[in-house]
């Protein structure tokens, strides 16, 4: 006799849980249904190997030597089964998100701020998309974090904050600064982001700083950069003040002046039309307009 696939299963694992227990009945009551229905499972299975893998007695059941022998194969197996069902159904709760975002904000703002989402929202797998500038919501994301001059257009966009920029260095160069005053760019560098470099002329605007006698320029292409040399003492640079907290509160970065400029532009959370109504975006834009807006 063979038995169809389900009822194979059901046998197999009334004889797993009777072996262990060496009880129908209380394989019975772990597996909520009637001693009958234990024992007609395992003399199902006893007809589908041809072999008994009990010997019944009046209060108690044995193993024999084929059951000892089947309960060894047939334990790790129920195992790996419990546990590819119990992953399956774990997929199935969680839920996905790509958030992109651009590299220094990912970096130096949202990646530090992460652990207070993952505490409220523990079955949520963030896919982090980073990039030097980003500056629209593309199809690869579900969240973007795009900084521009006004909100993108044909999706739904939430403003976080605007940048506001200060001079900054490392501490032994700042303490050299608050001694030279208004001649600092005498005696040390600008470092100069490139795509940024129009707030420099802000700033000098700002503060009455005298911005043509200065000394050398050092030029980079990346605001990671700028504010890397800047924290090695290799000259001054202007950096984001709420992206860099962390890093003016340790001391890593020290302002030479308490003047900010503006950028401009603005950093906007923004996501499609369509993806309004998935549990994970709303979660996340919450999270985000609580601990990143300003």
């Amino acid at each position: 006799m063979r038995l169809p696939r389900q009822a194979l299963l059901d046998g197999l694992r009334a004889f797993s849980v009777a072996a262990r227990q060496l009880s129908f009945k209380a394989a019975a009551d772990a597996l909520f249904v009637t001693p009958s229905a234990i024992s007609h499972r395992i003399r199902d299975l006893e007809r589908h190997l041809g072999q008994r893998v009990f010997v019944r007695k009046t209060r108690a059941v044995e193993l024999t030597d084929a059951g000892r022998e089947l309960l060894e194969e047939v334990e790790p197996l129920l195992a790996g089964l419990d546990a590819a069902l119990d992953h399956a159904a774990d997929r199935a709760r969680r839920r996905r998100l790509r958030v992109a975002a651009p590299t220094f904000l990912a970096t130096d703002l949202l990646i530090p701020s992460l652990r207070s989402f993952y505490g409220m929202q523990p079955r949520i797998d963030l896919e982090l998309l980073t990039a030097p500038q980003l500056a629209e919501h593309g199809a690869h994301a579900d969240i973007s974090i795009v900084i521009a001059p006004g909100p993108p257009p044909a999706q739904i966009a939430t403003r976080l904050f605007s940048p506001r920029f200060v001079a900054a260095t490392a501490r032994p160069v700042a303490m050299v600064a608050r001694e030279l005053g208004n001649r600092v760019f005498e005696k040390h560098r600008r470092i100069v982001y490139r795509h940024r470099a129009e707030l420099w002329t802000r700033w000098f605007a700002t503060t009455g700083f005298p911005g043509a006698r200065s000394a050398t320029v050092l030029n980079v292409d990346t605001l990671p950069a700028a504010i890397g040399a800047a924290e090695q003492g290799l000259g001054i640079t202007l950096v984001p003040t709420f992206v860099c907290e962390r890093r003016l509160r340790r001391g890593r970065l020290v302002r030479i002046s308490d003047a900010e400029v503006e950028s401009g532009d603005a950093y906007f959370l923004v996501h499609r039309h369509e993806d309004r109504a998935r549990p994970e975006v709303r979660a996340f834009l919450s999270w985000a307009l609580t601990e990143l807006r300003r």
